[in-house]
């Protein structure tokens, strides 16, 4: 259900980000353009994909809350933009190819990138927003807060009228109404911007064994902290046929599916959530973390 933000918040939201989509967007292209939100709204899960179903979303997170946000285009629109950037004046097209989503995501990541420096000379917070994933908007799953601040906009370039959405964690607003608290040489206090969603909101995670905690209470979330979870390093896999198994003895080699230039994977539970190399420390194996899987990787994988 969707719920009109006060005119305080629709200002203070729609000032900050439309000027700043404006001024890039600009930057980005030489045609005339006007952007404008029709409409800046609470809403949940459910009312994001209304009107763009089959579209394209581009899923982001704020890096450091992990804070969902992102945009969702009509594709023949969003490819038109991505024609222009490249300096081809050609329509757009209603399907997507892995050339689209890469330069999909370029248009994005300048786009999302802007709003740091803006942001924070209103609110005295540091937010920083990374595009994880451009893909078709079929999978509801995907969209994981209990409530979403969503501004649906109007976009004129060179005459051309387009339509696009914005939609981020409703506890950004919190940023909007905290004010400048933080100093711009501070480190942003985020519990202060960040509400705790009510008891009724409140669910656990699902880690992989389909059981939710029914009654859990925020205060009682470090009652889990000391659970054991299996952690293990994954650096490859392969089939083998039993008789060659039964076969095998010192000294034999296995070649595993992985290139010894793939990342090793960290697993919990079964499901991959880092990748990273194989380090050596005072004489044990050790594991360096350099990717942390995105949220959008992780249902694609439940979803294959």
């Amino acid at each position: 259900m969707k719920t009109p933000l006060s005119d305080d918040q629709h200002a203070m939201f729609t000032n900050v980000v439309q000027n700043v989509f404006q001024n890039t967007l600009d930057s980005m292209f030489d045609k005339d353009i006007t952007l404008s939100f029709i409409q800046v709204v609470n809403a949940s899960p459910d009312d994001l994909a209304e009107g763009y179903e089959g579209q394209t979303l581009i899923l982001a997170t704020e890096e450091k809350t992990g804070m969902e946000a992102g945009l969702i285009f009509k594709t023949v629109d969003i490819t038109y933009l991505t024609n222009l950037m490249m300096m081809m004046d050609e329509p757009g097209k209603d399907t997507l190819e892995s050339d689209d989503k890469d330069a999909i995501k370029e248009l994005a990541s300048q786009v999302l990138a802007s709003c740091s420096v803006p942001v924070e000379e209103k609110t005295g917070v540091k937010v920083s927003f990374r595009v994880d994933d451009v893909m078709v908007n079929d999978a509801p799953a995907l969209f994981q807060a209990s409530e979403y601040m969503l501004a649906d906009g109007s976009l004129s370039i060179g005459g051309q009228n387009t339509t696009f959405r914005f939609y981020t964690d409703a506890s950004l607003l919190n940023l909007f109404n905290g004010g400048s608290g933080a100093g711009m040489d501070e480190e942003p206090d985020f519990g202060a911007a960040f509400k705790f969603p009510d008891e009724e909101q409140m669910s656990m995670p699902d880690l992989g064994g389909g059981h939710s905690i029914p009654g859990t209470h925020p205060q009682n979330l470090d009652l889990l902290l000391d659970i054991d979870v299996p952690v293990s390093v994954k650096m490859g896999s392969t089939n083998m046929f039993l008789k060659d198994i039964l076969t095998m003895g010192s000294g034999n080699i296995i070649e595993l599916d992985e290139s010894a230039d793939e990342p090793v994977e960290l697993v919990i539970n079964n499901k991959v959530i880092a990748r990273g190399e194989v380090v050596i420390v005072d004489g044990y194996f050790g594991f360096r973390i350099k990717e942390i899987v995105s949220r959008a990787e992780r249902i694609k994988k439940l979803k294959d």
